[in-house]
């Protein structure tokens, strides 16, 4: 998944369709990509998302969107939070932090909102951020 403007380039459109990608209108709520997110996961896929929509340019989290709790609550998808620091820093080093899978099945069966099931995951996240800092 990821912001529909990057399949226009050329070189980076065509390495995320290889990747398995999809676009996104961000900020539309876009439905036809809710679909086909839903359709990956249910298929057994992976899938990758930045909660807050975009990676963030100082290592501050800010805050989850709810399309992330969609996904988690509408399929049974594993939930498996990661932290990446420093990727904006060229030649520094970037690190990738991943944390245990989130458990959902309480907020599915309660019919929580996306938005719940978004700062469960975004705690998580902010955990992982802690933890190594």
């Amino acid at each position: 998944m990821a912001k529909e403007e990057l399949f226009e380039k050329k070189f980076i459109g065509g390495l995320l369709r290889r990747l398995g990608a999809f676009p996104v209108k961000r900020g539309s709520g876009d439905r036809q990509s809710l679909k086909t997110g839903i359709n990956h996961l249910k298929n057994g896929e992976m899938m990758l998302l930045f909660p807050e929509g975009n990676r963030s340019k100082d290592d501050q989290l800010g805050e989850g969107l709810a399309g992330a709790g969609f996904f988690a609550l509408r399929t049974e998808a594993v939930v498996v939070p990661a932290y990446v620091k420093g990727w904006y820093k060229p030649f520094k080093g970037v690190q990738l932090t991943y944390g245990k899978p989130i458990p959902m099945d309480d907020l599915r069966e309660s019919k929580a909102s996306s938005r719940e099931a978004t700062e469960r995951i975004m705690e998580h996240i902010r955990q992982l951020r802690d933890d190594i800092e």
